[in-house]
């Protein structure tokens, strides 16, 4: 093949030109199956499952097939390819190419018997990158074909050791057994000098190699996202039960217009709120907050409908509405812990009675003069104290006033400029839109946050005496 370098197209004999294809084309297609191979494997690892299996595998499958084609005479005669140049290149990848497969066997197997198969994976790293800078000053050099023979060949018996005697094996690594081992032979026999003449069967080798780690990387990846499809099932069906949880509909009292917002950071939260309805012109608003995120705060925030709607009663008291939380509460929450506002709205007899439990406090907005009260009257968390007591003060709530519940996502969200709204900017944001009806007013406030990847659990509850 080399004579065909330098010569013009009229002056090769058919023959050897017959004999090159005959050489060439072969293994030119086995590196465009590798390497269709190795690019539709980096494309599935970008699935949902992000498996890291199939990237080590694409990785592996590309560079091998890279380096079958700057190794492939047949192309280099195409293209007028500099042969020292794709000689060095050739060299180089030589060195690489072992990184991912040790990255894929680190991946599938662990870290292996006493870090064994990491330090096959560091160790090739670290060897390439010796390699790489002395294939720099010359184009053979014996010593790095040897040691990458041999970290090759120490490496690949780790993973059939590890393959065949571990005591508890997955199944999708049983199917990579044989391939592994037919696969093992012709490439260790090839990196050992052991072929017949003029038989490179290092291509054939990797190729049921690529078969078997394919299968057992897309066995993998189709079981991580068929677990990943159930979780989101599963998922759906908790968003559903906790919506359901939650009031359809805010209570219609003649006196008193409500409105609500509620936002869940993940597929299901912590924070919670209801109403108690205690008389035609009264009732009893709850915006809570469970620690955490996710499905253990919102297996909680279930737990805070019942515990509400068991204290009926009492709902008039905000503050033995609390104590009756951190009652019912304090040895089943296992470290966790609620903060809560309470607010018993009369409007016959116009006034709020208000009691927290760790939470930010309330914000009561008078129409008339623009002030606005903070409702700081706060109890501990509800949970781990369970000596906990808990305190009422009444203000009160005339025609226009608005009283507003939030939990802490509101403070800690960050606004429209890039800075954490706060405190101070949501009393500010109160007193200039004073005179907008609730909804519009809860509307224009998530207009100045940015919560398109929510920083927390969001929840208002905004209501306004007529």
């Amino acid at each position: 093949m080399a004579a065909l370098i330098g010569l013009s197209p009229s002056s090769i004999p058919l023959d050897v030109v017959r004999s090159a294809l005959r050489i060439g084309l072969p293994f030119f297609a086995v590196g465009a199956i590798v390497l269709a191979a190795g690019l539709a494997s980096i494309v599935l690892s970008r699935l949902r499952s992000r498996d890291k299996l199939l990237r080590w595998l694409g990785i592996f499958a590309v560079l091998y097939a890279v380096r079958l084609f700057v190794q492939n005479e047949l192309l280099q005669t195409a293209i007028g390819a500099n042969r020292q140049v794709f000689g060095v290149t050739a060299l180089v990848l030589t060195y690489i190419i072992p990184i991912p497969y040790a990255g894929f066997s680190r991946e599938l197997l662990g870290t292996g018997w006493k870090n064994s198969i990491s330090l096959w994976f560091n160790l090739q790293i670290a060897f390439a990158s010796i390699a790489i800078a002395a294939a720099e000053f010359a184009n053979q050099l014996r010593w790095t074909n040897l040691v990458n023979n041999i970290l090759i060949v120490v490496g690949t018996l780790l993973v059939l050791l590890h393959v065949f005697l571990r005591a508890t094996v997955d199944v999708s690594i049983k199917s990579l057994r044989w391939p592994l081992l037919v696969a093992s032979v012709l490439v260790l026999s090839d990196n050992l000098g052991l072929p017949p003449a003029r038989v490179d069967l290092e291509p054939l080798g990797f190729l049921i190699l690529l078969a078997g780690l394919g299968y057992t990387a897309s066995r993998r990846a189709v079981s991580r996202e068929r677990k990943l499809t159930e979780v989101e099932q599963e998922l759906a069906t908790a968003r559903q039960i906790q919506s359901s949880i939650l009031p359809r509909a805010a209570p219609r009292l003649s006196a008193l217009r409500i409105a609500t917002y509620h936002q869940p950071m993940t597929a299901v939260a912590g924070d919670f709120y209801d109403f108690i309805q205690t008389g035609e012109r009264s009732l009893t608003i709850l915006v809570a907050d469970v620690s955490g995120h996710g499905v253990p705060a919102a297996l909680v925030a279930s737990m805070l409908k019942i515990c509400f709607a068991a204290q009926r009663d009492q709902a008039r008291d905000p503050a033995r509405v609390l104590a009756g939380f951190n009652s019912m509460l304090r040895d089943v929450l296992q470290g966790q812990y609620v903060t809560a506002a309470c607010a018993s709205v009369d409007m016959g007899a116009q006034t709020v009675t208000y009691s927290g439990a760790g939470h930010p406090p309330s914000l009561l907005l008078r129409r008339n003069h623009g002030e606005l009260i903070q409702l700081a009257e706060n109890g501990l968390f509800i949970g781990p104290f369970p000596n906990a007591t808990y305190s009422n003060i009444s203000v009160p709530f005339q025609s226009g006033d608005k009283l507003f519940l939030y939990t802490d996502g509101i403070i800690e969200a960050t606004a429209s400029d890039g800075q954490q709204f706060g405190s101070d900017r949501l009393m500010q944001f109160l007193r200039e839109t004073k005179n907008l009806q609730p909804a519009d007013l809860i509307r224009k406030l998530f207009a100045n946050i940015a919560i398109s990847v929510p920083e927390d659990d969001l929840t208002v509850v905004l209501a306004q005496a007529e």
